[in-house]
């Protein structure tokens, strides 16, 4: 048996354990404040990802999805790394960057609703074509956790990473559809191109809204 065909029976018989960390991992990515855990959560979900594509195209290609989910995770991950020494002008217990819009116990309230009426509504969902019931289930929770995320954050990295949760549920339906080497290339070089305009944000909104926590912080960005 080749390394290919191995991987591809190991997705078979591991779809259902990979859809429910997939489905864990891009909840994680709304509940969770720390943006390295958000980063590490959507690198996961990006291999899982790869994993259920490489049922229905070629595994080469599905790998191509994994490559490109860690090359944005360390994008993203140097971007905010950026930020660490910097600090807003208020002097609260979380004065530091990343500054969000909601709190972490409302955003795990909200997740958890959204998932007992997901269950509750998911015999009813509509059928898309050509994709099996449990990808079916998966596609629209990844959309459902992407859309909360835009919801409840403003900073552009959470925001953005949300976003990406969304292209991940539209290239699971898109994969089942094409084969053409073409069209996966093209999609795997937008996200690569969204990753950088989410990196260019992070970078500006973190500078424009704090100011230097140290003087090492001040030396630093004068250099």
């Amino acid at each position: 048996m080749t390394p290919v065909n191995f991987v591809r029976q190991i997705s078979i018989l591991m779809s259902l354990p990979s859809v429910l960390l997939m489905g864990t991992a891009a909840a994680l990515i709304v509940i969770l404040r720390d943006w390295r855990l958000v980063l590490l959560c959507y690198a996961l979900m990006s291999a899982v990802l790869a994993l259920l594509l490489s049922q229905t195209i070629p595994t080469e290609w599905a790998l191509l999805q994994a490559v490109v989910g860690g090359l944005i995770a360390v994008m993203l991950f140097m971007s905010a790394r950026q930020l660490r020494y910097v600090t807003r002008p208020s002097a609260g217990r979380e004065s530091g960057w990343p500054q969000l819009a909601s709190l972490t116990g409302f955003r795990l309230l909200t997740v958890a609703m959204a998932g007992g009426a997901f269950f509750i509504v998911r015999g009813d969902l509509p059928t898309l074509p050509m994709v099996s019931p449990l990808l079916n289930d998966a596609i629209f929770w990844l959309a459902l956790m992407g859309v909360m995320g835009l919801a409840l954050h403003e900073e552009p990295l959470h925001a953005g990473v949300a976003l990406l949760v969304v292209l991940s549920a539209f290239l699971l339906i898109f994969f089942q559809l094409t084969r053409s080497r073409l069209m996966i290339g093209m999609l795997e070089g937008w996200q690569l191109l969204l990753a950088l305009a989410i990196s260019y944000l992070t970078v500006s909104r973190g500078l424009a809204s704090v100011e230097p926590a140290s003087p090492a912080g001040s030396r630093r960005w004068q250099q």
